[in-house]
């Protein structure tokens, strides 16, 4: 009978202490992401957050908060300005297209020389210059499309940089507890891998320190080498464009979208061979990640670099 009345009772405290688990997961389920996040950004900048708290003489939360604020800067400053800039032109536009005050120039003549679809857009661009309203009433279901697509875009851009702000602030909670989590961790690693355990956590740190450190690395070369391009040419807002194909490639967005706006802006604007030697400028520049992450994420780390690679294309 006490056996029984004991198995009854590890039960009931199993069954409680699951809902309780569940109910818990369910609550963070939306964070987890950001936490997870967090977690990669405390351990990526933990070594920064030492050098700045020795230089502050020891003020661990001053340190934290300093961290903390200058990566908000970083992201909310550029983004703030270019929604704002954004959402000027938008307005801007549809003023112009409500009062049929918009105003297409013709196309430059180097347009028909395209090859294949030359012709094509110079036809349908010389059209909508010469009667613009009566082009943007055929085409107004793409426009409207096209406008649906852009602002799904900008939302989920939204969405992903104000979790990437919770992300920061959990990163600079998760420091100033790092000795108590780091020791917990351990203890943990040890259970699960008796003898390797520390061993492993160490390498998983290294690990997650080398891939920020070679994501950060890149996208710095990387919109150095696009911010050259696009200064040689004459890009318009090129200063702008190379800071956002900066945080872009922190974010692990990609600067696609910018290069390929760039390429179309030469072609429309430059001569032929410039806009050429600008495209094949430009497209090794925007691969260039490819081909240098596996070499800065590898370095000082016992792994394979196949496994790198694997992981670094299959990203």
């Amino acid at each position: 009978m006490k056996n029984d009345a004991k198995i009854i009772d590890l039960v009931i405290r199993l069954f409680f202490l699951g809902l309780l688990l569940f109910a818990g997961f369910t609550l963070l389920r939306p964070f987890l992401t950001m936490i997870l996040w967090g977690a990669i950004l405390a351990i990526a900048w933990y070594p920064l957050f030492l050098w700045l708290k020795k230089l502050l003489a020891g003020r661990a939360k001053l340190a934290a908060v300093l961290l903390t604020l200058i990566c908000l800067g970083i992201i909310i400053g550029p983004v703030s300005a270019i929604a704002a800039v954004l959402a000027g032109n938008l307005r801007t536009l549809a003023e112009y297209i409500d009062t049929g005050a918009a105003v297409i120039p013709p196309p430059p003549t180097d347009v028909a020389t395209w090859p294949l679809i030359g012709e094509r857009i110079a036809s349908l661009w010389q059209q909508a210059s010469d009667n613009t309203g009566q082009f943007f009433q055929r085409f107004e279901p793409q426009l409207k499309e096209l406008g649906k697509i852009s602002l799904s875009l900008a939302t989920s851009t939204g969405l992903t940089v104000l979790k990437f702000i919770v992300s920061i602030v959990i990163a600079a909670a998760l420091t100033l507890s790092a000795k108590n989590l780091t020791h917990l961790m351990n203890r943990l690693a040890e259970k699960i891998a008796p003898g390797r355990g520390i061993a492993l956590a160490s390498l998983t740190a290294s690990t997650v320190r080398n891939v920020s450190r070679g994501i950060i690395g890149v996208a710095i070369i990387q919109s150095l080498l696009i911010g050259i391009g696009l200064v040689t040419v004459g890009t318009p807002a090129a200063g702008l464009l190379t800071f956002l194909t900066l945080i872009l490639g922190i974010l692990q967005i990609g600067p696609g979208l910018i290069v390929l706006g760039a390429i179309i802006h030469a072609w429309v604007t430059l001569p032929n061979s410039i806009a050429l030697l600008f495209t094949l400028w430009m497209i090794p520049a925007t691969l260039v990640d490819n081909f240098l992450k596996p070499i800065l994420m590898g370095r000082g780390l016992p792994i394979p670099m196949v496994v790198i690679l694997l992981g670094v294309f299959g990203e």
